[in-house]
């Protein structure tokens, strides 16, 4: 009858330390998982910091077209210039907008695979937006120097210099082939490196950090 009642007392024993020891385990992934929450958080601050200056230049840069063109109704070149370097900026705000947006209302609370999601999709969008601002600049500094020339010191680049325009054209549209013909040579699977390279240079260092110490997390938890 004792050996029973050892054997019982022993067998409670070992189940409050199983107990003890799956809270104890769930502790420590609760604060490991916080921490590097917070990690991944501030690691993100610097894409919003940028974020933030992209939506004040495109700010800018609509203000000045907008104020630009309904002078230059008249001027086909110029009002075109205007309005596409309006629309620009426009398109700039609302990305840079959308990009903020998706990053303030990630959900650190949800689980490690949903994080995982989130970001993978906050950085699609990222790519997307950093083409718009980024890669249309091969073109749309074309009538940016127009407005800034005709604004500023009442020069109509068009009527001076149309070759300036032309030349730059053709830069700008040999510039945009070389950038897809570099983005199609990196999806061959021969070529890793140059996809890594494009990857990791498209992504943007932060967003990268971030979704390392997110993969951090998943690792931890499996283990």
């Amino acid at each position: 009858m004792d050996t029973l009642m050892e054997l019982d007392e022993l067998k409670l024993a070992w189940a409050t330390l199983d107990r003890r020891l799956e809270q104890q385990n769930a502790l420590t992934l609760k604060i490991f998982t916080d921490g590097k929450l917070d990690k991944a958080r501030s690691r993100l601050r610097p894409l919003v910091r940028g974020q933030v200056a992209q939506i004040v230049f495109g700010a800018l840069v609509a203000l000045m077209a907008g104020s630009f063109w309904p002078g230059f109704l008249s001027v086909p070149h110029l009002l075109i210039a205007g309005i596409l370097l309006h629309l620009y900026g426009i398109v700039t705000i609302v990305f840079g907008a959308r990009t903020l947006w998706m990053i303030h209302h990630i959900d650190y609370a949800a689980p490690v695979l949903s994080i995982q999601k989130q970001l993978a999709d906050l950085r699609r969008f990222y790519i997307r937006n950093g083409m718009l601002a980024g890669m249309s600049w091969w073109l749309i500094w074309i009538p940016f120097l127009m407005l800034l020339l005709m604004g500023m010191f009442r020069v109509d680049l068009y009527a001076h210099a149309p070759s300036v325009i032309y030349i730059g054209t053709g830069i700008g549209v040999v510039g945009l082939l070389g950038v897809w013909l570099l983005h199609r040579c990196s999806r061959d699977g021969r070529r890793p490196r140059l996809a890594r390279f494009l990857h990791d240079s498209m992504t943007g260092t932060s967003l990268l950090e971030a979704q390392a110490v997110i993969d951090e997390v998943a690792r931890f938890e499996k283990e």
